[in-house]
């Protein structure tokens, strides 16, 4: 089964056929992530001469236009160029708007006059979807909603068959995914380097908000003029964080088997967290990962591979982080890791729905489990 393109894949391809001869005349970009939606519009945008975006270039709402104003400017020419372009955010609400009127939100149509606004917004629908299918070769048009139109609808069937529509879903990040997230944006738009350790850090702190974490990573870019790779001591110096104590911190005391260290850590973080259960969530899959790194390293040592190539295996390049995990090794050897990520998997499943217990109570009762291991 091959795997599912990321959406930083899709949209670097997206991009790529914007910017050449090859555009399509019409994209459909959804998803409660809109990161990616918003570069993209902006990229548009961007192709156009400063001094001809009055005449070509529309931006509007869904809320504020009908599907017979939006065709009607689709339709039109530009000026003084060879494309105009329009987008329109939230176009999903233009038929939910003419829906709520329909039935008395702004008017009092009953029995059959209720029926045949129905009927209409039907029609604007397949006005809609008319367009689609034979769209004026010389507007750009894009647009953008969190809510998706259902596969068997009008719209959603064209936006699927259509040859002339590139239709898009863009899913948020996971966590898990973040630090390659981190890795891939930063080479990819500022040829910039992270180590693995400094990505994690930069990842837990931002979180997923992918237009925050570009911000901090031209910050970083800024600051490593000299083309070195980012460490975790850019990131604290150039990101800064509010944090007295972090996840890095409680991760150390962790692996040290520093009981009493450890627990004040988890309880602070609790304390601190603006959303428990996400911070218990975040946790868990940090030293999920750590864990599987360690539990690596060792199974890879014990074949008889070189440091050197150890690394080189498990990604793990900062000489002096796989040093940490070598050392994790002896507190955590390798017959004591399926319990680890057993303990791990259980309270996963107790912070997703699985357990009465609050989240403080998962992760405290997690850290002791994986302290008596």
């Amino acid at each position: 089964m091959a795997r599912k393109p990321s959406s930083l894949e899709l949209y670097n391809t997206i991009l790529e056929e914007i910017r050449s001869p090859k555009v399509k005349p019409v994209y459909a970009f959804f998803g409660e992530e809109t990161f990616f939606a918003d570069r993209l519009q902006d990229s548009a945008i961007e192709l156009i001469p400063e001094e001809a975006r009055d005449f070509n270039l529309d931006i509007l709402y869904g809320r504020d236009f009908t599907v017979d104003k939006l065709i009607d400017i689709c339709r039109s020419y530009p000026m003084m160029s060879d494309r105009r372009t329009v987008v329109v955010r939230d176009f999903m609400q233009m038929f939910e708007k003419e829906a709520l009127d329909y039935e008395g939100g702004a008017g009092d149509s009953t029995g059959d006059d209720a029926i045949e606004a129905g009927n209409q917004d039907l029609g604007n629908q397949d006005d809609l979807t008319n367009y689609l299918n034979r769209p004026n070769p010389t507007t750009l048009l894009i647009l953008i909603s969190e809510k998706k139109p259902a596969q068997n609808s009008r719209i959603g069937k064209a936006l699927k068959k259509s040859k002339v529509v590139t239709s898009q879903t863009f899913d948020a990040v996971p966590d898990f995914r973040l630090q390659q997230w981190i890795k891939t944006w930063a080479s990819v738009e500022h040829n910039l380097q992270f180590e693995d350790s400094a990505a994690q850090l930069l990842g837990y702190h931002v979180g997923g908000h992918l237009q925050q974490l570009t911000v901090e990573i031209e910050k970083l870019s800024n600051y490593r003029e000299d083309g070195g790779a980012i460490t975790d001591q850019d990131v604290r110096q150039v990101v800064g964080f509010n944090r007295q104590y972090t996840l890095f911190n409680f991760s150390d005391a962790l692996l040290d088997r520093e009981a009493d260290k450890a627990m004040f850590i988890a309880e602070r973080l609790m304390q601190q967290a603006e959303s428990t259960t996400g911070e218990v969530i975040k946790i868990i899959g940090f030293l999920n990962t750590t864990f599987g790194k360690i539990w690596h390293i060792q199974r890879l040592s014990r074949k008889g591979m070189k440091p050197d190539q150890i690394r080189d295996a498990t990604g793990v390049n900062n000489v002096f982080y796989y040093e940490k995990l070598v050392r994790a090794g002896r507190n955590y050897p390798l017959a004591t890791c399926p319990w680890l990520f057993e303990v791990l998997l259980d309270a996963d499943k107790a912070i997703k729905g699985f357990s009465k217990e609050s989240p403080e109570a998962i992760l405290l009762m997690t850290v002791k489990k994986l302290l008596s291991i």
